[in-house]
């Protein structure tokens, strides 16, 4: 993901050290809509019938790796504004955050060019409203729906976790001790 402006001012003052920084998952579920819910879901984003639920995913273009839509908030940003901007700028899919699924902190993540990040990331459970999943942004080389029963590889057991806490309708916010 491109490094936004305010956290490269603050690398020319803290060099790579170590930053914490407020991040939101994205995860915009399809879910079965049931024949006797049709008035209910007029209008949305979608009207197949599946199965089972789905899930909108992208390949990073820098590790190859299938992810929810994640991404750095913005200072002052509201995590269920910035959850519906990523998932915008990287899917074209215009989704709406439902809950918060849940909370926690990432381990230090090093890059290549030696900064040090930890992310506080707020996971949101979302509902498509409109438009088709693409490639939006240079940030993925694909995007897709796919059948919870059937995530792609790689991806990571953090990214299973989010998934499987959005998918718990209703829960109430999960924090990974």
């Amino acid at each position: 993901m491109p490094t936004p402006d305010f956290i490269q001012d603050l690398r020319q003052h803290i060099g790579t050290r170590e930053l914490w920084v407020p991040a939101t998952r994205g995860v915009v579920i399809r879910r079965p809509n049931p024949e006797s819910d049709h008035a209910e879901h007029a209008g949305r984003a979608d009207q197949t019938e599946r199965a089972e639920p789905e899930v909108l995913l992208v390949r990073r273009a820098d590790n190859g790796a299938w992810t929810v839509t994640s991404g750095i908030l913005d200072p002052g940003e509201d995590p269920a504004v910035g959850a519906a901007r990523e998932v915008q700028e990287e899917t074209g899919v215009i989704a709406r955050a439902v809950r918060v699924a849940g909370v926690f902190a990432t381990h230090l993540v090093r890059y290549p060019n030696g900064d040090a990040c930890r992310y506080l990331d707020t996971v949101l459970e979302m509902e498509p409203l409109s438009g088709e999943a693409r490639v939006n942004d240079e940030e993925s080389v694909e995007v897709g729906w796919f059948p919870i029963s059937e995530l792609p590889e790689p991806i990571s057991e953090d990214q299973r976790m989010v998934i499987e806490w959005a998918l718990d309708t209703g829960a109430p916010a999960r924090f990974r001790s």
